[in-house]
């Protein structure tokens, strides 16, 4: 008897903590604004490597939330050849509209603004590495870029922002526009804090026109799972 009672106390705290763990990171998504503006469920999120990788960017961006930024999130915009493409995440800034590509990428990444394909390099093992190619998400985020701007005002700028995944590093990425970042989920706040405040962003756009932007891309954060289909079939 004394046994069982040990082994039971000696068991509970193995149970008991990962059971508090999962409560506190449901309850804690529940309550994001990831999940009131998506309604992605917390499983979908969790084993969809880059669905967390737009939850996870999503909580860095937690302290422009503080200062009135609204966010979309998963958009499906019409592009001018009648297939759809898949805009991460908008953030509606009283200066611009900050359009980000969220990649949930490990090992090293290589890459120029100008070069149609980038390289990851992942560790194999015993000092080798296997390299993957992808295509420059500088280059992606601009077909998004042109297809929003086909549906809003024309004075509100637009930023262009790839956040890469801690997870990875980037060994050597050159990006010499002044209207585009790159840089690491951890890092994301404090750099565009910066760079919204240079020189290189000097106007604010009209609250209004920032609502009627909200407004007329909001529908495309909502579409039919047909839609979704679609656009996975055709990439």
């Amino acid at each position: 008897m004394e046994d069982i009672i040990l082994f039971s106390l000696i068991m509970l705290p193995i149970i008991i903590i990962p059971v508090i763990r999962f409560v506190l990171r449901y309850n804690e998504y529940k309550n994001s604004n990831y999940y009131r503006t998506t309604q992605n469920s917390y499983g979908s999120v969790f084993w969809d490597s880059g669905k967390y990788g737009e939850y996870s960017l999503s909580r860095y961006l937690q302290p422009f939330e503080s200062m009135g930024c609204k966010f979309l999130f998963n958009l499906y915009i019409p592009r001018e050849n009648g297939k759809t493409t898949e805009v991460d995440i908008i953030m509606f800034h009283p200066k611009c509209l900050c359009v980000i590509e969220s990649k949930n990428y490990s090992g090293w990444i290589f890459g120029h603004e100008r070069q149609k394909m980038w390289t990851q390099t992942l560790p194999v093992c015993y000092g080798e590495s296997h390299k993957e190619r992808f295509y420059n998400p500088i280059m992606q985020n601009a077909t998004h870029i042109r297809s929003i701007r086909r549906l809003i005002d024309d004075r509100i700028p637009i930023y262009s922002v790839i956040a890469f995944s801690d997870k990875c590093k980037l060994k050597k990425v050159t990006v010499k526009s002044n209207n585009i970042l790159v840089t690491y989920y951890s890092q994301l706040a404090k750099d565009l804090k910066i760079r919204l405040t240079a020189e290189t962003i000097k106007s604010t756009i009209s609250q209004e026109l920032v609502e009627d932007a909200y407004l007329k891309l909001l529908p495309y954060s909502q579409v039919s799972e047909l839609i979704k289909s679609e656009h996975i079939c055709n990439i």
